[in-house]
C-alpha cells in the first residue's frame, strides 16, 4: 500500500473518531460522518421522571436545571422536539412506544397495585416488528426498566421477542446500590449503582454486536428513591449521604441523579467504536413529568407527574446522529408516544411510515417542511385511584382535559402554555368552540 494511501486512511480514521454525535467532550463540536450503506443502529434512552422544568432551556428557571453537558451538546447536534407528549406515568408511555398503540387499546393506562394493566402476549412489540420486517437484520436489547408485565413473569421481555433483556421488572429499584436484576428469567442481586450498571451492560452488549442493533436503555434515574449518586459522577461534592438530609430536601439529589445519568451516557457513547457512532441515531426522552415532591417553576406539585397537565405529559425528546441533517434545531410539531414505534421502524428501513396510532417523525430529522399531525393524545387510568384519571387531547392551539369525574378543562395552549385560564369558566369564542368541537370529534373517532 502506498504511503499516500496509508496517510489518507489514517486521516479518515482520525476524522471518524472526532466527528461524532457521541463524543464525551461536553461541547461535541463536530459534524457527523453520515453513512447510508448500512442499516442504522438505534440507541433509545429513557430518563425516568425527567420533565422540562429540570432539563434543557425550553421552560423553567435556569437555576433549577440539572448539569447535563452531554445531553445539552446532543441537542446542538440534532433536533429537540418541544411538543412531545408522553403519558403521565411510566408504564403507559412504555407500552405505547413498544406497541404503537394507545393505552385504552392495550389496557396499560397507569401504575397500580396489584397490577391489572399489562401487555398481553398477543401484542407485537417494536423489536420483533422490525426483525419480522427486515428478515432479522437487527440485534435487539432492552437494558434497565421494563414495567409493562406482571412482576412474576420473569421472562416477559424475551417472550415478546426482545433478544436480550437485563434489568428490573417493576416500577423502581428499592435501593440504587442494592437491587434485584432479572435476565433470561433468572434473578440475582446486584450492588453496583444502577445507572452505572446499565451503562456497563450496554457497553458490553454493543461491543459484541456484528450487525445493526437496536438498544433500548431505560434508566431508573432520576426516579425515586432519591439518593446521592457516586461522587465521581456529580459536581456537588458537598452532598451528604444522609437519609434525613435527603428526605428534608430531595431536590439537589434528584438533580444529581440526572447529572450522573448524563455523565454515564457520555461514557457509553465514548465506548462505541467510530464505525458504530457514525452509523447510530440517538433518541432520548423523559417518560413522564417531574415527580410532585421535586416540581419546580413553571409547574406545581399538583400539575406534574401523574396528571394530564403539561407538567405531566409534555416531556423532553432529542434526536441526533446518522442522517439527522438538522442541527441545533427546535421542532414544535406535535409528537405522541406511539409515534416512536413507527419512527424506529422507519429508521430501521422497514418502509413503514404509519402504524396503528403512530406516525413517523423521521422526515423532521432532515426537513422542517413536512406535513404535521393535527392532534396528540394522552391518557391516565387504573392509576392507584388517582383523581386525575382521564384523557387529554390537543391540536396546535387548544388543549382539552377530560377527567373521569366529568370535570373538563380547556386551554388556548399556544398562548397559555402553563394552563392558567380554563376557557370553560366563561363564554367561548367561536374559534374556541370550533376547536373544542373538533377535539371532541377526534376523541370520538379514536
Amino acid at each position: 500500500m502506498s504511503t499516500f494511501r496509508k496517510r489518507g486512511l489514517l486521516s479518515l480514521l482520525f476524522l471518524s473518531i472526532l466527528l461524532s454525535c457521541g463524543s464525551t467532550d461536553s461541547s461535541l463540536d463536530s459534524a457527523l460522518i453520515e453513512t447510508t450503506t448500512q442499516s442504522t443502529n438505534i440507541v433509545f434512552i429513557i430518563a425516568d421522571d425527567m420533565g422540562w422544568d429540570v432539563f434543557g432551556k425550553y421552560v423553567g428557571d435556569s437555576g433549577n436545571k440539572a448539569k447535563t453537558p452531554i445531553l445539552d451538546s446532543l441537542m446542538t447536534k440534532g433536533v429537540t422536539f418541544t411538543n412531545f407528549w408522553a403519558n403521565p406515568e411510566c408504564s403507559p408511555t412504555r407500552a405505547a412506544i413498544l406497541t404503537g398503540r394507545f393505552g385504552f387499546r392495550t389496557s396499560v393506562g397507569g401504575v397500580e397495585v396489584p397490577q391489572v394493566g399489562y401487555l398481553k402476549s398477543t401484542e407485537a412489540v417494536i423489536q420483533k416488528y422490525i426483525n419480522d420486517k427486515t428478515s432479522n437484520a437487527y440485534s435487539t436489547a432492552l437494558i434497565g426498566k421494563w414495567h409493562v408485565s406482571l412482576n412474576s413473569q420473569l421472562d416477559a421481555p424475551e417472550s415478546f421477542g426482545i433478544q436480550y433483556f437485563s434489568g428490573f421488572l417493576n416500577g423502581s429499584v428499592q435501593n440504587y446500590y442494592n437491587w434485584t436484576q432479572t435476565s433470561n428469567g433468572v434473578q440475582s442481586n446486584v450492588t453496583t449503582y444502577t445507572t452505572t450498571h446499565f451503562v456497563n451492560q450496554s457497553v458490553d452488549w454493543m461491543k459484541k454486536q456484528t450487525k445493526p442493533f437496536f438498544l433500548w436503555l431505560a434508566f431508573n434515574a432520576p426516579h425515586a428513591p432519591f439518593h446521592r449518586p457516586p461522587l465521581n459522577l456529580i459536581s456537588d461534592q458537598t452532598l451528604s449521604d444522609n437519609a434525613s438530609a435527603i428526605t428534608a430536601n430531595p431536590f439537589p439529589y434528584y438533580l444529581a441523579a440526572i447529572e450522573a445519568t448524563d455523565k454515564e451516557i457520555g461514557r457509553m457513547i465514548h465506548s462505541m467504536s467510530p464505525a458504530q457512532k457514525e452509523n447510530t441515531v440517538f433518541v432520548i426522552i423523559g417518560d413522564n413529568g417531574t415527580p410532585p415532591r421535586v416540581a419546580k417553576t413553571p409547574y406545581t406539585s399538583s400539575r406534574t407527574k401523574s396528571t394530564l397537565y403539561q407538567g405531566g405529559v409534555n416531556t423532553p425528546m432529542i434526536i441526533c446522529g446518522k442522517n439527522v441533517s438538522r442541527k441545533n434545531q427546535i421542532e414544535t410539531t406535535l409528537v405522541q408516544a406511539p409515534d416512536l414505534f413507527v419512527t424506529f421502524a422507519d429508521i430501521a428501513g422497514t418502509g413503514t411510515t404509519t402504524y396503528q396510532d403512530g406516525v413517523s417523525v423521521k422526515p423532521f430529522l432532515s426537513s422542517s417542511s413536512v406535513a404535521k399531525r393535527n392532534f396528540v393524545y394522552s391518557e391516565l387510568f387504573t392509576s392507584l385511584g388517582n383523581s386525575n384519571e382521564g384523557y387529554a387531547l390537543r391540536n396546535e392551539n387548544y388543549k382539552l382535559i377530560h377527567l373521569s369525574s366529568g370535570t373538563e378543562y380547556f386551554y388556548k395552549i399556544d398562548t397559555d402554555p402553563f394552563e392558567q385560564t380554563n376557557l370553560l369558566s366563561g363564554d367561548l369564542s367561536s374559534e374556541a368552540q370550533q376547536n373544542l368541537d373538533n377535539l371532541r370529534q377526534i376523541k370520538t373517532g379514536l
